[in-house]
């Protein structure tokens, strides 16, 4: 659905006016939009981010791979954000998953420096920098080239334009909104919200599910 789609469906559970036509600048900038209807268009992106944030979507999932250059053991991942979640560290050649580890173990591997390791690199730490854009430190120390993909969950930024697609589940974003919008004008003490909001609980885990469906390896838990 499109962002005045989605906004004009909590506007009609609200029984309120719906935005009649287009917008061709960011939502907010728009003068021919009320105060109340740019409330909404807030409520669904905050649902919004709540429905990203509560599993990792086939629908924001992509792989990024990077190309090391020996004696380089930092890099950064372009296009994330400090909402951008890592899966997983393959290197492409040999088909193996990097171990995941501290930083504080990785800064540890730096002492003495005459005798940092220098080979394929087999661990990896994760931090971020003050743009927010994933930062990933590697060891051993890459003593030449490989290509290894990071597997990401990144969410999308928020909704601003009128033709701007959602890349998650509708029905629980409408819920998650809607919900927000009653509870913010206070109607009914309260039990409407809590009614729609054990809707929306239901259709966030109903379309978890679903989705679940196509990963369910990593569903799988091993006792030891």
């Amino acid at each position: 659905m499109t962002y005045i789609d989605l906004i004009n469906a909590v506007l009609r559970r609200l029984r309120e006016d719906q935005i009649s036509s287009s917008w061709s600048e960011a939502f907010l900038d728009n003068t021919t939009i009320t105060d109340y209807q740019k409330l909404i268009g807030d409520l669904v992106n905050e649902a919004k981010r709540e429905v990203e944030d509560a599993w990792d979507w086939s629908s924001l999932r992509r792989t990024q791979a990077i190309a090391t250059v020996s004696g380089t053991k930092t890099y950064t991942i372009t296009s994330t954000t400090q909402r951008t979640r890592l899966l997983s560290v393959l290197e492409q050649s040999e088909g193996y998953f990097l171990k995941g580890v501290g930083n504080n173990w990785i800064k540890s591997t730096q002492y003495p420096a005459s005798s940092e390791a220098s080979n394929k690199p087999y661990y990896y730490s994760l931090d971020s920098t003050s743009s927010g854009a994933l930062v990933v430190q590697l060891y051993p120390k890459p003593d030449g080239v490989y290509n290894i993909d990071f597997n990401l969950v990144d969410p999308q930024d928020d909704l601003s334009l009128a033709t701007d697609t959602l890349s998650v589940p509708s029905e629980p974003v409408i819920l998650g909104a809607w919900g927000r919008a009653i509870s913010e004008r206070g109607e009914d003490g309260g039990s409407q919200s809590g009614d729609i909001y054990a809707m929306f609980t239901k259709s966030l885990s109903d379309h978890i599910g679903i989705n679940a469906n196509y990963y369910q390896d990593e569903l799988t838990w091993e006792s030891h």
